[in-house]
């Protein structure tokens, strides 16, 4: 994509959320079509192709959708969750996929620490797995995002309930990070020097508290993050090298119980970490997952802006950086956890079981224009 977001002079005062209402969206009946059903946190998708992609659900399950049928991939380690938290997080695609079939996950290992695997998928089953990542902490969140064949972004998600962990300050620390790493786990020796170092670690940019969606723009060298605050605070990021974003140093959210999460001013904020490109506050609390720039989509309207999941208010949401608008495109759809564009320009939405109704099945959903 062709653009950049503007650092808002003083941040932008919030915008409403509108009720989207263009003609060519999908319909309950004509334009939401259910591929699979029947699993518990779908929490990512990666695309294969037209009729074929994978998609991890949190509770250890890696599937292979093709051609209607939905069968699952045998020889992964295993994975842990603590309630909803944790578990198998996220599924990528090497950029050299088609000709070498490796596969990438995030998933929090039995010992509850966060983890990245490698694998080459062959006939249904992970092939020539390596635990190319570990860490010895607790990843709430995890995405992962390519920057080129060589080098991938490894966000670490951490919360606060209910007052801040200031690990995310800490740089000894892996949780509330966003890495960057070689394609086969080292660090890359172009990777910042940060406070206190000599030498280079997995760490690009710190300060974060829960990043669950990650886009990264090739043409513009960009990389994107969202991220949840706590009661409010929600963010939208535009992450450099060596960046600090300030959590928990400040927030314009609050905590759970209502009080502040630090004094700091907007102002001393802005002169000691990188403020949000846009952020969602204590009224309009969305818990933003996945992060997809349209482009090329059979969705007019839609093309131009992000696309990511309201896991609170169980919409799709889209994020025009021009307008500064935030708009409802599919209301009440259910908890979306990630978004994904088939080659056609269809899209695919995973959405959380008993969402949004309680009788609701965990699920992968196409999304075509009505006609």
């Amino acid at each position: 994509m062709r653009m950049r977001l503007r650092k808002h002079l003083g941040l932008l005062a919030l915008l409403p959320f509108l009720l989207w209402s263009c003609g060519d969206g999908p319909t309950a009946r004509g334009g939401m079509t259910v591929l699979a059903s029947g699993y518990w946190i779908p929490d990512g998708i990666a695309v294969i192709g037209e009729d074929e992609f994978l998609f991890a659900d949190r509770g250890g399950a890696l599937s292979h959708y093709a051609g209607g049928a939905v069968t699952e991939v045998r020889g992964l380690p295993p994975s842990r969750t603590s309630g909803i938290y944790g578990g198998l997080l996220d599924v990528s695609l090497h950029p050299s996929f088609p000709d070498s079939r490796l596969v990438y996950i995030a998933y929090n290992d039995a010992s509850f620490d966060l983890a990245v695997a490698r694998f080459e998928l062959r006939d249904d089953r992970a092939e020539s797995l390596s635990v190319i990542y570990e860490s010895d902490e607790f990843s709430i969140g995890s995405r992962i995002e390519w920057e080129d064949p060589s080098h991938f972004f490894l966000s670490f998600g951490v919360g606060g309930n209910p007052y801040p962990d200031p690990g995310p300050q800490d740089l000894s620390a892996d949780v509330g990070k966003i890495h960057r790493l070689t394609a086969d786990g080292q660090i890359p020796r172009d990777n910042p020097i940060l406070p206190g170092a000599s030498k280079p670690s997995t760490i690009w940019s710190y300060g974060h508290r829960n990043p669950q969606g990650l886009f990264y723009d090739a043409s513009e060298r960009t990389l994107y993050a969202t991220e949840h605050g706590p009661l409010g605070g929600d963010e939208l990021n535009i992450v450099v090298a060596g960046g600090n974003y300030g959590w928990p140093l400040f927030s314009y959210g609050l905590n759970y119980n209502g009080t502040r999460v630090s004094d700091m001013s907007e102002g001393a904020a802005r002169a000691v970490s990188i403020l949000p490109a846009k952020y969602w506050g204590p009224d309009d609390r969305v818990a933003p997952s996945g992060l997809l720039f349209v482009q090329g989509s059979q969705f007019a309207s839609w093309n131009g802006a992000f696309l990511f999941g309201a896991l609170l208010p169980q919409h799709l949401l889209r994020y025009d950086p021009a307008t500064s608008e935030t708009e409802i495109v599919l209301r009440n759809v259910g908890r979306v956890r990630d978004i994904a564009q088939l080659p056609s320009g269809k899209l695919l939405i995973a959405v959380d079981a008993g969402s949004p109704k309680p009788s609701d099945r965990g699920r992968i959903i196409e999304l075509s224009p009505s006609r």
